[in-house]
């Protein structure tokens, strides 16, 4: 009653100044929006073979095993950790960047074939070593736009990215760890 009574002594002065106070309607359970899981096995979700992508990568950490230009050279600037390599995870709409600098983050959409990313979201915080803070950029630049999608079966799974400019990232797959 307490809230009720403190809610209706904000609207108030708002009504008063002509503004509208609009509350959001409350969701019946029976319209609450389905789980991950839910969504992604329903026929109308994903395309065929969309469906199979989407669930390969979010089912595994992606780990930055080679990087190539399209010359062949390796893309040394994506490589600043050793023992930390790029680490790509994705949800359905996702794909989020860690062991960067910052910790990047885009909207993305999977074909069986292609995945569409948007320019990446970045946190802002400084970094003390200029090559981690080259290494944002480069990832940016890298994971963006339509890039060509291949998976590789095998001991682990691989993920293989191809740009635009026809740089080659290669990923391999990591089951998360049990809790």
């Amino acid at each position: 009653m307490r809230m009720l009574v403190a809610y209706s002594m904000l609207a108030l002065p708002l009504a008063a100044c002509g503004a509208r106070v609009q509350t959001a309607p409350a969701v019946p359970p029976a319209t609450a929006p389905a789980p991950v899981q839910e969504v992604l096995q329903a026929p109308q979700a994903a395309a065929p073979g969309s469906l199979q992508a989407v669930l390969t990568l979010t089912r595994h950490h992606w780990l930055l095993q080679d990087a190539r230009d399209a010359a062949g050279k390796r893309i040394d600037a994506l490589f600043v950790r050793a023992d930390k390599p790029l680490q790509l995870d994705f949800n359905a709409s996702m794909v989020s960047v860690g062991n960067a600098c910052n910790t990047l983050s885009a909207h993305q959409t999977a074909t069986a074939d292609t995945l569409d990313i948007e320019p990446m979201a970045t946190t802002l915080m400084a970094c003390p070593d200029a090559a981690l803070m080259a290494l944002d950029r480069e990832v940016g630049k890298r994971l963006q736009g339509r890039l060509g999608m291949r998976f590789g079966e095998g001991d682990s799974p691989s993920l293989t990215l191809t740009d635009a400019a026809g740089d080659v990232l290669v990923f391999s797959g990591r089951l998360p760890e049990a809790k």
